[in-house]
């Protein structure tokens, strides 16, 4: 079987109520997603995927994905 392309990597996923911002953490490297297109950070379509994982896991999570 050949190899495979990509690889697993652990990522720690967070609520920031206050910046209504989902933040990651890859290995070292920090970075975060927000639901306003307009934003640098913004993600819409990725917010909402990373927040339902989090509703999932019954963490704290933004209202978008009730």
């Amino acid at each position: 079987m050949a190899d495979p392309v990509g690889t697993d990597v652990t990522i720690h996923v967070w609520y920031d109520d206050e910046q209504k911002t989902i933040k990651m953490r890859i290995g070292t490297e920090l970075t975060s997603v927000r639901n306003e297109p307009e934003s640098k950070r913004g993600n819409p379509d990725l917010f909402k995927k990373l927040a339902a994982v989090l509703r999932d896991a019954g963490k704290r999570h933004p209202s978008e994905v009730l």
